[in-house]
């Protein structure tokens, strides 16, 4: 690619909006927000947001960045069901996308992705934003200084008083509830850690308020091809949010707390401040870095599709377990 700057557009104004945004901002050595893009019955918040991040132009009409001949690269912050067919469009027309979590919400539709976006010869990155905590980093690092195989818990609880949007309401639309908001964030990280190929999954879930269709309880164990063990909870009802990891080798143990906090065998090796991420984080900001480098040096990101599909098999697997009470086998490639 040339030297100038990437130029970027933002589709979906909804709550995440603005993390990215100030990811985008963040990058101004390399980025320029083009637009902000939205439905016409998001015209009003559309617009603030582009007045506010100096877009170019606020647009309503999303056909019209699918369109555009003067934009590089999406960020696609738009409803779980959406994702797929809005990705692919904008892959066919020659952008790069990244893609808010999950990719997408089923394995077809994430095939079906990878397949647009290898043919069009484009970056499709998911948002895993977790992974770019420098905690989280280290511990991908040092995770081998435990020894094999290993298990790992992940506790990630919060309290949601409603659903936040109305398609939060619909488990169609989600992929579940707490597995579709949430589940991406314990899953992949818990892939990337342990680095091997999940291969059955068991899960139990539950619906605890009427607020929506899905579940708002889940606990999903994670058989791995090298003997690994990981345990997922997920919770929308707790009222003393958690977001801990134990992970136990032969060799050592882990402890990785809100993503930020890294202890090895009782001793701190990494922390940094939390902080709302809602209005954005180091995290978001290395994220988007990630994504703007991979297309400028015409590479892979961390979290590209392909990497990352599992973690949707793992997902629909979950689905699938809960409504027939048994575990299910993963076949991956």
């Amino acid at each position: 690619m040339s030297n100038q700057p990437l130029r970027v557009a933002l589709v979906g104004p909804g709550r995440i909006a603005i993390a990215h945004l100030e990811a985008i901002a963040a990058a101004r050595d390399v980025a320029v927000l083009v637009a902000v893009a939205g439905l016409p019955t998001e015209k009003d918040r559309t617009e603030e947001l582009a007045e506010r991040y100096g877009a170019e132009r606020a647009v309503h009409d999303t056909q019209a960045i699918v369109e555009a001949t003067d934009i590089d690269a999406v960020v696609l912050t738009v409803p779980n069901h959406v994702h797929a067919s809005l990705a692919m469009a904008l892959l066919e027309s020659g952008k790069h996308v990244l893609v808010e979590k999950p990719l997408a919400t089923t394995v077809a539709d994430t095939d079906l992705m990878i397949a647009a976006s290898e043919k069009a010869g484009r970056v499709l990155m998911a948002a895993q934003c977790r992974r770019f905590f420098h905690g989280a980093q280290l511990a991908k690092q040092r995770i081998g200084e435990l020894g094999g195989p290993v298990s790992l818990i992940h506790l990630l609880g919060v309290y949601a008083e409603h659903a936040a949007t109305a398609w939060w309401k619909s488990a169609s639309d989600v992929g579940g509830l707490a597995l579709g908001l949430n589940g991406p964030h314990v899953f992949d990280t818990m892939l990337w850690l342990i680095g091997a190929a999940p291969v059955r999954v068991y899960a139990r879930t539950r619906r605890l308020r009427d607020q929506w269709e899905g579940e708002d309880e889940a606990v999903v164990i994670v058989d791995f091809a090298d003997g690994s063990l990981g345990t997922g909870y997920l919770s929308l009802n707790a009222r003393q949010p958690v977001n801990d990891r134990w992970i136990t080798g032969p060799r050592g143990t882990m402890r990785l707390t809100d993503d930020r906090t890294l202890l090895v065998d009782g001793e701190l090796v990494a922390h940094e401040a939390v902080t709302p991420y809602i209005d954005g984080d180091v995290s978001f900001d290395r994220q988007f870095r990630e994504f703007a480098d991979a297309i400028v040096q015409q590479r892979q990101p961390q979290a590209s599709a392909r990497e990352v599909r599992p973690v949707a098999a793992v997902l629909e697997a979950a689905l699938r377990s809960h409504r027939t009470g048994l575990p299910v086998d993963l076949d991956l490639p």
